[in-house]
């Protein structure tokens, strides 16, 4: 305990007066003898000793009450047998939850994030301007708590900050989130620290894995001596009760889009409250212009979907949108979009191993009309896939003149070494390689040792026996069996049925042993490790299998491509699978699926967003400009160029612009390492993802002859959908999570700063000591009371 007027304490010595006077005033009694006397010894006998302790009792209380009051105004402080701050400068670090569901607005209309602007303003006009602030929106706490120096500001700064926050991300991690911030606190100016956590702790923020996370966080560091001070600032608890309907999700049926093709896209509408939601208007989009309206219901507590086909015109990359018109607590999450890339015209070069003279009688004849069913019955629709047929001898100059997206050998029997390289250089750079079985594999050295320029590149199955017998029609012919439910192309053959191939027969299959990958080390032409290769290999995974357990259908990741194995020909002489209707949709989905680029077009907020420059030159529905005076009188100029690849090859123009517009922001110049190369590099990276919507990236490239081209792509950023389920956590789940990292609890920002005070001031005990000085002058009246009645009783 302290005082913060010490001087004043040595008031309490004045407890020596009453003290004096009553040992005085006692030594000045005289006994005197008198005749009546001896009346009143026995009453004096049996008073003698209650009078003395109440004697005492009144000696103590007279002298307690100077005591008291010299302890009131000296004002005493709990301190806990600890150094105190005091006004001493600080670090605060304040983590601001910029989730959605802070946008959620209560019956008055006023949202979390409202509030707490209005609340945390206040709080950071208390504080000291020799205080540093550490702004960290939950959104920000990777980037900002390994750069806490660029993020300390003072007061003013952060009270600016404060006004221009929002709330559109999605959610966050408890336990990183209070990780992050002591990191941050540990790299403050200031010695005293405090960390403030403003949430409204929905529950998919404090979860069992976040709890776990802040257990083993406190494991690391189990001393709290140079620990900041927490604080958790809950400002929800009343989630559960506000209305929101919101668009969990869009996905499409297809693993890939071309041109002129319709695919249904599907979106989810999910009612998080306790009443049900009729004839709600639903509104699809492409690229901003409305393309269809309907209605939909939704159950309390359920969801529902709604379908909407389109097809693009174009490829490229494209936003398909989806708006629920209804009015509830968060209407931030009543639109939702996804961008979606539509590629060009599948190529497929179909290798043919033992062509055939007769029609259907070649190896990839029956696999050629799958892929190309319209091109074969001469029809005007349009094709997903361009299928060519070729033999081994044209294969290098074919993929040499123009490589095609997946590559197709049927049965080939033999391929040299430079074939060998060229196809697996054609898989590690991104392309897909389909093996079909047959006679002729049986002595291909290739299949055994597959040649990869000084290495190998290993298939996805190594080749055994074959199983039963093609030639001959007296055996019992052997059934497929189940369809991986995994490999969602295939799953979506046959919806609820789980045998789709169950009548199909089979002659004769090859034995195939899934290949495990080893830790491999490549050497290079000067003796050199290569391990750029070993690491994106992936072991096997089996996509159909016979009912036997034996792998019909072997996939594996090799580089950036893949490799898929089958166990039968492409044509029939093993199997009856290609007389069947399966065998077109099966084929055209792993194509498709195959293509997919795998490009991540839409992230979840916070996520970088990856775009290949290829996208600038190669999209069809690209925004060219030119702004020279040839381009406006001839524009064809520019897309001519455009189209061979000129804009891109152009080695002696000015380096390119890149700019990218967020959701609800200006546009801004995306800068670029001073190691830049136009020809080496593939691709941007923006990680300033924090807002939902679109980003628009451009392209600003400058030809030689001053004529500026302009080509763009986009990119969305959506906020998972828990975000939109407005759901409390438990308060027993985030008092545990509070007292397992020893932070305190609190529901507005006066107890935080009360409990500010008293952490740094200590606690204020005056009042204590004033209620006993009243206590203490009451007593003493009372019992003089009591005395001078019993001296009177005593004497009558």
């Amino acid at each position: 305990m302290m005082f913060l007027n010490g001087l004043l304490a040595f008031g309490a010595l004045a407890f020596t007066i009453p003290l004096a006077i009553h040992l005085l005033y006692r030594s000045k009694f005289k006994t005197i003898q008198w005749g009546a006397m001896h009346l009143l010894e026995p009453v004096v006998r049996i008073n003698r000793r209650r009078i003395q302790w109440m004697h005492l009792l009144l000696l103590l209380l007279r002298c307690l009450l100077p005591i008291l009051l010299a302890f009131c105004l000296s004002l005493p402080l709990l301190t806990g047998c600890r150094a105190l701050p005091g006004d001493t400068a600080q670090t605060v670090v304040m983590i601001i939850d910029d989730s959605l569901s802070m946008a959620a607005r209560d019956e008055s209309g006023v949202s979390n994030v409202d509030r707490i602007k209005s609340q945390l303003g206040d709080y950071l006009g208390n504080l000291s301007r020799r205080d540093e602030i550490i702004w960290m929106p939950a959104s920000e706490i990777h980037s900002v708590a390994s750069t806490a120096g660029r993020a300390t500001m003072g007061t003013n700064d952060a009270r600016d900050r404060l006004r221009r926050l929002t709330a559109s991300s999605g959610p966050f991690d408890l336990a990183k989130v209070v990780r992050a911030g002591i990191a941050a606190a540990d790299n403050g100016s200031h010695l005293e620290r405090q960390v403030l956590v403003v949430s409204d702790f929905q529950s998919c923020n404090v979860n069992d894995a976040s709890l776990e996370g802040l257990k083993t966080l406190m494991q690391a560091s189990p001393s709290d001596l140079a620990r900041p001070a927490i604080h958790f600032l809950n400002i929800g608890g009343t989630l559960n009760a506000r209305e929101n309907l919101s668009v969990d999700s869009i996905e499409t049926m297809s693993p890939a889009l071309v041109p002129d093709r319709r695919t249904t896209f599907s979106a989810r509408i999910r009612n998080a409250s306790d009443k049900a939601v009729s004839d709600a208007r639903v509104t699809w989009s492409i690229d901003g212009v409305n393309a269809e309206a309907g209605l939909v219901s939704v159950a309390a507590r359920s969801t529902s979907m709604i379908n909407h086909t389109a097809a693009f015109t174009s490829s490229g990359i494209h936003e398909v949108a989806v708006t629920v018109e209804h009015p509830d607590a968060l209407l931030e999450d009543n639109r939702r979009s996804v961008a979606v890339e539509v590629i060009r015209e599948i190529d497929v070069l179909l290798v043919d191993g033992q062509p055939g003279k007769e029609p259907l009688s070649g190896e990839t004849d029956f696999l050629a009309i799958a892929l190309s069913p319209f091109a074969f019955a001469q029809q005007d629709q349009v094709d997903a896939v361009r299928a060519s047929v070729i033999s081994e001898s044209e294969l290098l100059k074919r993929m040499s003149e123009q490589p095609p997206n997946i590559v197709v050998l049927a049965n080939v029997g033999s391929l040299s070494d430079e074939q060998q390289v060229k196809i697996a250089d054609f898989v590690y750079n991104g392309g897909s390689l389909v093996l079909f079985d047959g006679v002729n594999l049986t002595k291909a050295e290739y299949i055994k040792s597959w040649k990869s320029g000084e290495g190998e590149m290993p298939l996805p199955a190594q080749l055994d026996v074959i199983i039963g017998s093609p030639d001959s029609d007296t055996e019992t012919p052997m059934r497929i069996g189940n369809l991986n439910s995994q490999y969602t192309p295939w799953a979506r053959l046959a919806p609820g049925d789980q045998r789709p191939l169950s009548g199909v027969d089979v002659f004769a299959y090859r034995k195939l042993i899934p290949r495990v990958i080893q830790a491999r080390v490549i050497q290079d032409g000067k003796g050199k490790n290569d391990n750029a290769k070993a690491p994106s290999d992936s072991d096997s995974i089996v996509l159909m299998s016979m009912s036997s357990g034996d792998p019909l259908v072997v996939s594996a990741q090799r580089g950036r491509g893949r490799v898929v194995q089958f166990a039968i020909p492409a044509d029939d002489s093993w199997t009856s699978l290609p007389l069947r209707r399966i065998y077109l949709p099966m084929m055209q989905q792993l194509a498709l699926d195959l293509i997919g680029s795998g490009r991540a077009t839409t992230v979840i907020t916070g996520e970088p967003m990856i775009v290949s420059l290829d996208e600038f030159q190669q999209n069809d529905d690209v925004v060219s400009e030119s702004e020279s005076t040839d381009a406006k009188s001839n524009p064809s100029k520019t897309k001519a160029k455009q189209a061979a690849g000129q804009v891109a090859a152009d080695s002696d123009a000015e380096p390119p612009i890149f700019t990218v517009q967020p959701p609800r922001s200006s546009e801004t110049t995306i800068p670029l390492p001073s190691d830049w190369k136009a020809d080496e590099a593939t691709e941007l990276v923006w990680a300033e993802t924090r807002q939902a919507g679109v980003y628009r990236f451009r392209q600003i490239r400058r030809q030689a002859d001053g004529e500026r081209v302009v080509t763009s792509t986009v990119r969305v950023a959506e906020v998972p959908a828990e975000e939109s389920q407005l759901r409390d956590t438990e308060p027993e789940r985030v008092v545990a999570a509070a007292e397992m990292i020893g932070a305190t609890l609190h529901a507005d920002l006066d107890s935080i700063e009360s409990a500010e005070q008293n952490r740094r001031y200590g606690r204020e005990i005056w009042r204590w000591f004033l209620f006993a000085l009243l206590i203490a002058m009451i007593l003493e009246l009372v019992v003089q009371q009591q005395i001078v009645h019993k001296n009177h009783g005593s004497i009558a």
